[in-house]
This record gives structure tokens, C-alpha cells and sequence, in this order.
């Protein structure tokens, strides 16, 4: 049986299989579109994830785009962070080229197509393929990869999300550590605490428990942004007097300075505008560097984002000292004063920065080691119930961030008739998620002046989503009331279950005719 693993990311994107020799996990190098990383753990073969239209119509992918700098004289034909788009709630509007439109979709689909046919061209014919996913990736995007998955004809294909993978990569040599990941990406930043419970039986295979998670919608990409607004406001320039040409420009450069800040204490770099015939000099060194991830409040999130996670395993018994090791994941995990911050909260000797490029998707093949995985529900779900006197919409909960599945509800949900005749009762059921916002504010003289650090809660619904068909949809969350109800009266009766496929099934009672409308109907696959 040959898995093959894609870590599909926002700046780059990872394909690895196992040595049919070895049976350790090797990345695969696609001489086209691969860029070469150098870390502790040797070269890291990655594609970048750009895609570029050409005015013939061709389409290029990865290194090609970047190496040949396409899209610095026409951005409007480049396609870059569309694995963000897709993983986020809010979709940016298409874009017509050439008489063509391009969701964030369509062009996700374009590039993961493109490699998929190289993988084939390299006489690779998977029979699993698994996709390691963001935390806190809503059932929108975990629905496209299905999607996608059917549309291109591929083999079985498996979800995990991107930091548990990383920590299986590492904690399958060693049964019953618990160990935690900061995967900081292109994208996202995502913590996973994970303790392996050593073999079961005679098949020298893991069991894996998820002890806590955090996530935060910050990634590398809104670092490059910063970098280049801080520069501009020190010249007193704005985006809009640069233009779109020069801020594409400049958004590489700041890419650059932020690679070479990694093994530099300082870095510089120059770009001449031909057509405005001006000079860029863009200067960076690490204490601005901190200095502006701070003022983001960049750094304050990965602080709160470690308390959640030291919080929640300590309320399931494990303190922060019995984390083993403190992995770091990603690109944006190579920043100075990200490592300083996590050493300073761990101590230096349980960190470690082995693998910043490929553990996400080497650990995603462990998977064929592990019998099961333990999870728990990232996300809180609820009804969404519109109140009449009030005006406005209030959530009823239903399962709890943290429940571990399989999993009833401890007791059904009873809802009443709203209006005289009512003829049925929709079940708007969603995501709870809480999100962080910051706001800052600058004096006349382009000064920081305020920060704020704001959070709330935002509900996605399951429904809205298209999770499943639409007529199930209806069959589920419709009930349909004969004969009409009377206004206050309780009518229907719901017992919900999340089911080992992390499946959401409700099972719908008419309490006035004692029939069952609807038994363990599937609403949508949980997050």
C-alpha cells in the first residue's frame, strides 16, 4: 500500500511518500516547481504555492513563478494565499482574466491538479492520500477537499489536522510522551498537545490522544504586509502612492528581509521602480522586527494561545511540566523573537526546531503506524434560535469545545411553536467559534498611538455550508408540523449524537403526534 501525504500551505506546499526501501518518510522533488530549503535536518524540497496565468492562457505553478518573478509586472494575473482564502469564512470576489473567472476554488484546484498529474508522471499511484488541515479550519473547507478529492478521481483520502500530524511524526518513536506543536505557517497559527499511549497488543502500532488545541487566523503573509507598512510610514509614504505594482514588489522584498532575519542580525535590500523611476531601500533588523510583531499584538496571541493550551491540559491532570518536548513548525516559527518567546515560556532544552518545513507532513505518515486517534471537538455547536421579543438571534448549545467523540447529548432539545400555525420548525445548527481582532490606531505623524486585542465569538452555519445534499438538509432540519402547532407550546424533541465518523446525527420527535420525523439523519461532518 503506498499513502502519500500533501501538506497543502499557504506560502508552500510539502508531498512526501514513504522509502518503498527504508519505509521512512522521504519528500518528493518535482525539478520544475520544487524551491530548496536548508534546515538542522538536511534539504527541504518545497513547491511555493503560486499559481500565474500567462496571456496565452498557460497556467505556472511553484518555483517557476516565483524564480521568474511573474506577476511583478502584472499582479493582477498572480494567485497567491489561496489556501487562506479557502480555510477562512469570507471569500474574496472572483477574478475575470482573459474572459475566464477564478474563485480561490478554482485556482486551489488548479495547483493541487497540477501536482497531483507530476505525482502520477513519477509512476506514483497512491492508494490513500492524506491531507493534513488547519485547526481551526471550519467544515466549509473540509468539505472542498472532498469535493476536490472526487472531482480529480483520487484514491481514498484521510483529514488531520496539520499540528497533530507534526506530533505524531515525533512522538511515534517515543510511547506515552506528550508533546506539543507550534505550527506557525503562511497562514495560521496552530497548537496541538498530543500524548502518545504506547502499543496495544502484539501489533506494535500507537494509540494517540489530542489533549488541547488553539489556534489563531495569523500567518507569515500579514508579517510581509507589516514589514512594508512600517517602511512605508517611516518614508511618510501610503499603499495607494506606491501603487499595486510597487506593493507586490515590496511584499517580496519584505518575504526576503524576513528569511535573512533568521541566521542575520540585520538585513537590506534595494528595488528601482522603472516606471515611476523611483528607489526603494528597505532596512530591517531583528529588534524592529520584534518590535512591530508586538505592536501587532502578534506576540500577545501566541502568549494566549499557549495559556489555552497549558490551561486545558491542566485541567485534564497534565501540567505544563510533563510536556516532554515543544516542537516548532513552520516557516514563520524560524522569526527570532517567535523562538525566544516559546524558549522563555518552556526553557531552551525542551524546544526543538528540527523539521521547520516537513514535519507536518512526514507526521501526517505516521498515521499508518497509529491505530486511533482520540479527538475532541474543536469547535462548540448550537442552534441558532430567533427570539421574536427581542429581536434578535440567541444560540442554544449543543455540544461543548473539548467533548470528546463518540459522543450523545446528555439530554434532547425541546423547541416550542413560535406563531399560531406554524407548519414547521427549521434547526439552524452551526460552528461557534471565538475569533481574535486587533485594533490599532496611528497619531497624524503615522505613530502607534493605542492597541487593542478584541475577541468574540462568530457562528458558522453547518447548514449554509452545504454540508450535505440540500433534500437531506430539508429531511434533517425541517420538521414539518401536521397538524400546524399552537404559538408557546413545546412540539418537537431532538437527540443529537456525534457518531465515530465525527458525523452530527439528530434523531427529531413531534411531541403532540409521538411520531419520529426523522431518525439519526446526518447533518454534516464536525470540525
Amino acid at each position: 500500500m503506498t499513502i502519500v501525504a500533501i501538506d497543502f500551505g499557504t506560502s508552500n506546499t510539502i508531498v512526501c511518500t514513504l522509502d518503498p526501501v527504508t519505509q521512512t518518510p522521504r519528500t518528493l522533488k518535482f525539478e520544475t516547481i520544487c524551491r530548496t530549503f536548508n534546515s538542522a535536518d538536511g534539504e527541504a524540497y518545497v513547491v511555493p504555492s503560486l499559481v500565474y496565468i500567462e496571456e496565452q492562457g498557460n497556467i505556472v505553478i511553484g518555483e517557476q513563478v516565483r524564480s521568474q518573478r511573474l506577476g511583478y509586472a502584472k499582479p493582477d494575473r498572480l494567485f497567491k494565499a489561496f489556501k487562506r482564502e479557502l480555510a477562512a469564512n469570507f471569500r474574496p470576489p472572483p477574478r475575470t482574466i482573459d474572459a475566464y473567472t477564478y474563485t480561490s476554488e478554482d485556482i486551489a484546484e488548479i495547483f493541487l491538479g497540477q501536482i497531483w498529474a507530476l505525482l502520477k508522471a513519477k509512476g506514483i499511484e497512491p492508494s490513500k492520500v492524506i491531507f493534513p488541515m488547519p485547526v481551526g479550519a471550519f467544515d466549509a473547507y473540509l468539505e472542498w477537499f472532498r469535493s476536490f478529492a472526487e472531482i480529480a478521481d483520487l484514491p481514498p483520502i484521510q483529514l488531520l489536522d496539520e499540528s497533530t500530524a507534526a506530533a505524531l511524526g515525533y512522538a511515534v518513536q517515543a510511547p506515552g510522551v506528550v508533546v506539543l506543536v507550534v505550527d506557525f505557517g503562511g497562514g495560521t497559527l496552530d497548537l496541538s498537545l498530543v500524548r502518545t499511549t504506547g502499543t496495544i497488543g502484539s501489533q506494535q502500532v500507537l494509540k494517540a490522544e489530542v489533549i488541547a488545541k488553539s489556534d489563531a487566523y495569523i500567518g507569515g503573509i500579514d508579517i510581509d504586509n507589516w514589514i512594508v507598512e512600517h517602511q512605508l510610514r517611516k518614508n511618510g509614504q501610503t499603499r495607494a502612492e506606491v501603487g499595486e505594482i510597487g506593493w507586490v514588489n515590496l511584499l517580496a522584498i519584505a518575504e526576503r528581509l524576513k528569511i535573512q532575519l533568521s541566521s542575520h542580525e540585520s538585513a537590506k535590500e534595494s528595488w528601482f521602480d522603472d516606471e515611476n523611476i523611483i528607489s526603494y531601500e528597505l532596512s530591517l533588523n531583528r529588534a524592529e522586527l520584534a518590535e512591530i510583531l508586538e505592536s501587532q499584538q502578534l506576540l500577545e496571541q501566541l502568549r494566549q494561545s499557549l495559556d489555552e493550551v497549558v490551561e486545558t491540559a491542566l485541567r485534564k491532570g497534565i501540567s505544563k511540566n510533563q510536556i516532554a518536548q515543544v516542537l516548532l513548525v513552520g516557516g514563520s516559527c524560524q522569526i527570532p523573537a517567535i523562538q525566544q518567546l516559546v524558549i522563555s515560556y518552556f526553557g531552551r532544552q525542551r524546544v526543538k526546531l528540527d523539521k521547520p518545513f516537513e514535519a507536518v507532513a512526514h507526521g501526517a505518515l505516521a498515521l499508518g503506524q497509529i491505530v486511533t486517534v482520540e479527538d475532541y471537538l474543536r469547535h462548540s455547536y448550537a442552534i441558532r434560535i430567533w427570539d421574536p421579543g427581542e429581536q434578535q438571534h440567541f444560540y442554544y448549545p449543543i455540544f461543548e469545545q473539548g467533548v470528546k467523540y463518540p459522543c450523545d447529548r446528555l439530554e434532547p432539545v425541546v423547541l416550542q411553536v413560535v406563531w399560531e400555525g406554524q407548519k414547521e420548525i427549521r434547526l439552524d445548527i452551526g460552528e461557534v467559534a471565538e475569533t481574535a481582532q486587533v485594533e490599532i490606531a496611528y497619531d497624524d505623524r503615522g505613530r502607534m498611538t493605542s492597541t487593542q486585542l478584541r475577541r468574540h465569538a462568530d457562528f458558522h452555519s453547518l447548514l449554509e455550508a452545504n454540508r450535505v445534499s440540500k433534500l437531506q438538509n430539508e429531511q434533517v432540519c425541517i420538521a414539518h408540523l401536521s397538524p400546524p402547532g399552537r404559538k408557546g407550546m413545546d412540539r418537537i424533541e431532538v437527540d443529537f449524537r456525534v457518531n465515530e465518523q465525527r458525523v452530527l446525527t439528530a434523531t427529531v420527535k413531534d411531541l403532540l403526534t409521538k411520531k419520529i420525523l426523522v431518525k439519526e439523519g446526518a447533518i454534516a461532518k464536525l470540525e
